[in-house]
């Protein structure tokens, strides 16, 4: 049993429930694995410390408070190892995105598609939402094969879609309807 509160996804993985006390840990955590999460998400050069993981907590316990985000941390045996959440949360369109990140350490274990799938059935059974979204960079084959392997279907390939470390990044579109997933 974990010490958190949240979502089991399958023996000693859970989704959990950020508190502020775990700041230190998540900080660590990207520290220890900057060059593998830069390479496709731009947010670990402005963690530079404890701080900017608090920050970045108030950022997103704002959102759930809100209702436009909900922010969960993969943990294995209460040990943090990665980041799910949604985002952009449209409650009276009833969809959202996804997004997702893991230590390369435990990258390859099909730990996020087993994350991803424990998410959609949080959202589309108690949030009630309909749509969920996932947007992956052409090059990051393990996200597109996450998005595949989830039930995700690809929307199409939106072209210079944002620009990243002053290059433009083409990004694939994935959607998965509640319908398709309870089937």
């Amino acid at each position: 049993m974990t010490k958190y509160m949240g979502l089991n996804i399958d023996g000693d993985l859970n989704l959990i429930v950020p508190e502020f006390s775990m700041a230190e840990e998540v900080f660590r955590l990207v520290d220890s694995d900057r060059e593998h999460i830069r390479t496709f998400l731009s947010f670990v050069d402005s963690s530079v410390d404890v701080n900017s993981q608090i920050n970045y907590f108030k950022l997103k316990m704002t959102g759930a408070a809100n209702g436009t985000d909900k922010l969960f941390f993969i943990a294995s045996s209460d040990k943090i190892i990665g980041t799910i959440d949604l985002h952009h949360i449209d409650s009276n369109n009833r969809k959202a995105e996804i997004g997702y990140w893991i230590h390369s350490n435990y990258a390859g274990q099909n730990i996020i598609s087993k994350a991803v799938k424990t998410l959609c059935a949080y959202s589309f059974e108690v949030l009630e939402l309909n749509k969920l979204t996932i947007f992956a960079d052409v090059e990051n084959i393990p996200s597109n094969k996450v998005a595949l392997k989830t039930g995700f279907q690809l929307v199409g390939t939106k072209r210079q879609d944002i620009i990243m470390y002053d290059q433009y990044r083409d990004m694939n579109e994935y959607y998965l309807l509640k319908s398709e997933f309870l089937q």
